[in-house]
């Protein structure tokens, strides 16, 4: 009984589980256009690509902060030598004597005081070396002035990680504009599935009304068989849009970094709210925002920072160092541990490179004027792309002005052709042509809408925004 018992509970917790995967697996994901901006920030490998360059650029700026401080160093080397060097020295060996004192004549009268005299004398080695050497050294080295070297080097690395913070700030902002246009045109391609879904149904309930009007010889077969070619052509519209609808719907999960599998559903206003802007001010806000011509300028400034560090390269540099040693032996002959250590200040400068510096100088100013040039550059770029992005947006703007007015026209000539064709006064050809009218006209103010906003989104993305 236990055994059954077991048994059904392994089985219950079996089915939960496979319950559950079947329930992750078919939960939709809803999305509004700022869910879908946030998770493409998060999964999108441009973006995370961008981070980690702007995580690179800081660390670079950091390691040159470093040449500021001083520099400490520790090293401890040990050294055997084959033969250690001594020579050998004579010790002389003293003694005291008396020594016998004799007249002029020859005849001794005494003998002198003891003094010291040498006796003898040993052979002693001195050892100048010894084979076992130790050395424990702590060093310190501070540079003093480099003619401002370092602090141009160390701008450059703060410009060149704020150029790197721009771009990624760019990456993230197309990602935007290409998420946006994305979702948008997704959101288009679902009301363009349902519209034509619309359409086929209406078209299959005028085929019914054609097939009773034929049965009882009020239309010719000529009729009924244009119907269904009609009918026939739409259906093959909506095989084409569902297809379309179905890319947009793979491009969209691509750009969110999400599993093409993951099913997704879009919520959100499909409207266009208009955004009143001067073209003048659009050029100067682009002028001040956009990545490009913020980092063009730190370019040039980099390039200036370069000039100075090229043209400031013949000249001494002045630095100073501080060395501590703890070793062994210490002297000469002494084997035994000792201290010492030493202060040094120095400078150094080059006195020939072959002219390297002086062509390099030449690189440099070529390099100042290429970025001052690339800087009229980019402004000149900028300045036609948020035109091209402002006049873009007005037409958009002025063809949806007219394509709602144009939808109700639409839908009043079916009407009155639905009327008029069921008293006999028009042909059913002019009757489908009147209700394809209608379906191209909501479609066109779909279209417009799309356009709409992406265009408005473009422009902001053009003002750097």
């Amino acid at each position: 009984m236990t055994n059954q018992l077991n048994k059904a509970i392994c089985y219950i917790a079996m089915l939960l589980v496979f319950a559950g995967i079947a329930q992750a697996v078919n939960d939709t994901l809803y999305l509004t256009l700022d869910n879908a901006i946030d998770l493409a920030l998060k999964n999108n490998k441009s973006v995370l690509i961008a981070k980690e360059k702007l995580n690179e650029k800081s660390a670079a700026r950091a390691a040159v902060f470093g040449s500021f401080l001083p520099q400490v160093s520790l090293s401890g080397t040990y050294t055997r030598l084959a033969r250690s060097q001594s020579f050998p020295m004579t010790i002389p060996i003293y003694g005291n004597a008396s020594f016998q004192v004799n007249d002029t004549f020859g005849n001794m009268i005494g003998f002198t005081d003891s003094i010291p005299v040498m006796t003898g004398a040993i052979i002693e080695t001195l050892q100048m070396t010894q084979k076992d050497n130790y050395d424990l050294r702590a060093g310190v080295t501070q540079t003093l002035f480099t003619w401002g070297k370092l602090i141009n080097a160390y701008k450059i690395g703060g410009l060149s990680a704020d150029m790197e913070k721009e771009t990624y700030r760019k990456v993230k902002e197309d990602l935007k504009l290409q998420v946006t246009q994305t979702f948008y045109q997704t959101m288009l391609a679902d009301k363009g599935v349902i519209l034509m879904h619309d359409a086929y149904s209406q078209m299959e309930k005028h085929i019914n009304q054609i097939d009773k009007l034929y049965k009882s010889g009020m239309v010719t077969n000529l009729d009924l068989l244009r119907a269904k070619v009609q009918l026939a052509n739409i259906r093959s519209q909506v095989i084409r849009i569902e297809n379309g609808q179905t890319i947009a719907y793979t491009a969209l999960k691509a750009v969110l970094g999400i599993s093409d599998e993951m099913p997704i559903k879009l919520e959100g206003e499909f409207a266009f709210q208009s955004q009143e802007t001067n073209l003048d001010n659009a050029i100067d806000i682009a002028l001040k925002e956009r990545a490009e011509i913020k980092n063009m300028q730190r370019m040039v400034s980099i390039t200036n920072s370069a000039l100075w560090i090229q043209r400031t390269a013949i000249l001494p540099n002045v630095f100073t160092a501080f060395n501590y040693d703890y070793k062994k032996p210490y002297g000469i002959g002494a084997d035994q541990w000792g201290q010492d250590w030493n202060v040094t200040i120095g400078a150094s400068m080059p006195i020939f490179d072959g002219g390297s510096n002086m062509f390099k100088l030449k690189q440099s100013k070529a390099q100042l004027k290429q970025a001052k040039l690339g800087l009229a550059l980019v402004e000149d770029g900028i300045k036609l792309d948020v035109k091209s992005s402002y006049f873009n947006l007005e037409q958009e703007k002025q063809i949806l002005s007219y394509q709602g007015e144009n939808v109700k026209t639409a839908e009043q000539a079916l009407s009155l052709a639905e009327e008029r064709y069921n008293n006999g006064q028009i042909t059913n050809l002019e009757y489908m042509d009147t209700q394809l009218a209608l379906t191209q006209a909501k479609f066109d103010q779909m279209t417009s809408i799309a356009n709409c906003i992406i265009a408005q989104v473009k422009l902001l993305n053009a003002l750097g925004k």
